[in-house]
């Protein structure tokens, strides 16, 4: 460049916006711009940052100052991708089995089901919030040609309730025989006037709108539910017991029941159908026999066992092919006998002094009705006891069908929708079971354990996904839970 100070190599590497400066016989490049001056009337020179320096030998050098400050810029100039990985990543590991079971009876919609399990579970998210959640988990990037916006989830939760025969295959691959059988249901209420089988029905709580019975089959070995039947409000579970167990397809299972659920008639159904069952008998029962419990005399029992550090005492005797076992436990009658007396002073219009003799013979007994004749009573009093998981799992699904349980407005809808909430009760319990295992249940709920998980992101940087940082919260938790998440 003619009349310049400059030499040409060092002014080749000027550009417009630029300035070329010397300083102390070295060359550098300076952003530059400029600036209208209302009191001088004239332009104003500004000067920028430096961008980098020029020599001889190897041209422009760039600032490492400015390359940082150019590639931050580049960065947050394109949009930023953050996606929930963590828990996402451990259900698609944890429930590979699943994954299995679901691509054979529903090849061509199985990433959807088990997208609508995942947000259930983790989520419990109405309808028409399904789309926004799916879009922040990672399982969008895994399944990208799923889309589960409020019209596409209606018309699968219909196409799956179509599909009853797919269902019923998907579950029977978790019913095991040689099994326990743990047999419950439980109702919710439907507003829909479109939903025929809202029936009005018993309900516990004295609710007397249209309503749904769901019947359960939960396995004492998986300890997970494995079987559902949705049935109309006005229909019990104990009537519709025979077809559930035959479109399960149980075979040498053990049922363990409720007291609701003894009755002549079930009873002949299960030996008719060559089933085991633990049956308990409602403390009334006129089969039962109290006298064998005498104030500090134990004769009248055949034996005992020991349980919980509790010393359980037991009486058998025959009854028409079957056998009734009374069991006594004398800490859970000084329980019973104290809670029945605070009760007469703090609600004496319902318990009364004359009532608590009455009862008094009853308290701390258990009477269970069975013709499984190669168990001990003691096998026979352990394995009733695993009931107690049921009543969880009852109120765990009562919390995951909430949403959205009075809203379905189609049957086929409806019966979709109750198998992916069964889906997510299943993987529920299945955390439940590892924070059982892990002895953490005090601490952790199944809720905590995902809400942690959730917390890892995945951000894409640079059109590749990378792991976020891991709280140290975090990591301990899954460090306890044995998960990977990678």
């Amino acid at each position: 460049m003619k009349n310049s100070p400059h030499p040409e190599w060092a002014l080749t590497h000027k550009k417009p916006g630029t300035e070329l400066r010397r300083i102390k016989d070295k060359y550098y490049l300076y952003e530059v711009s400029s600036k209208w001056d209302p009191e001088k009337k004239r332009a104003r020179k500004i000067t920028g940052r430096l961008l980098g320096r020029i020599t001889k030998e190897n041209g422009f050098v760039e600032s490492s100052k400015y390359k940082l400050q150019r590639n931050f810029t580049s960065f947050f100039d394109q949009p930023l991708q953050v996606k929930e990985y963590g828990a996402s990543s451990f259900v698609m590991e944890s429930f590979s089995e699943d994954i299995t079971f679901l691509k054979q009876v529903f090849p061509e919609i199985w990433q959807d089901i088990f997208s609508l399990g995942f947000i259930r579970l983790l989520f419990n998210p109405p309808i028409k919030n399904t789309a926004f959640h799916f879009e922040n988990s990672f399982l969008s990037e895994l399944f990208n040609t799923v889309t589960l916006g409020e019209k596409r989830v209606s018309a699968l939760y219909r196409k799956i309730g179509n599909d009853r025969g797919a269902v019923v295959e998907y579950m029977k691959a978790f019913v095991r025989n040689d099994d326990y059988i743990l047999f419950d249901g439980t109702n919710f209420v439907s507003h829909s006037k479109n939903i025929e089988s809202a029936k009005i029905g018993y309900n516990s709580k004295q609710v007397f709108d249209p309503q749904l019975n769901v019947l359960f089959l939960f396995s004492s070995t998986l300890k997970t539910p494995v079987f559902y039947r949705l049935l109309p409000g006005n229909i019990r579970d104990v009537k519709a017991f025979k077809l559930t167990v035959q479109e399960a397809g149980i075979a040498n299972a053990v049922v363990i029941a409720d007291k609701g659920f003894y009755s002549a008639d079930n009873l002949e159904t299960m030996d008719t159908l060559g089933l085991d069952y633990v049956i308990p008998l409602r403390r009334s029962n006129p089969q039962i026999n109290y006298d064998v419990i005498q104030p500090n005399d134990n004769s009248g029992f055949d034996g005992y066992f020991e349980y919980m550090k509790r010393f359980i005492w037991f009486n058998k005797i025959e009854l028409e092919g079957r056998e009734l076992y009374l069991f006594y436990d004398s800490s859970l009658k000084t329980k019973e006998e104290n809670d029945y007396l605070t009760r007469i002073q703090t609600h004496p219009e319902k318990y009364s002094l004359e009532k608590f003799k009455l009862r008094l013979k009853t308290f701390g007994t258990v009477a269970f009705i069975s013709n499984l004749k190669d168990k001990s009573a003691e096998e026979i009093y352990k394995t009733y006891k695993t009931r107690g998981e049921v009543e969880t799992m009852i109120d765990a699904m009562k919390n995951i069908l909430k949403a959205d349980s009075s809203y379905m407005q189609n049957e086929m809808a409806l019966q979709g929708w109750m198998f992916i909430s069964f889906m997510a009760l299943k993987w529920y319990y299945y955390l439940y079971n590892i924070l059982l295992q892990k002895k953490l249940l005090k601490r952790y709920s199944p809720k905590d354990i995902l809400l942690n998980l959730a917390a890892i992101k995945k951000i894409k940087i640079n059109q590749n996904w990378c792991l976020s940082e891991v709280t140290s919260k975090t990591q301990n938790l899954i460090d306890k839970l044995g998960v990977h998440i990678t």
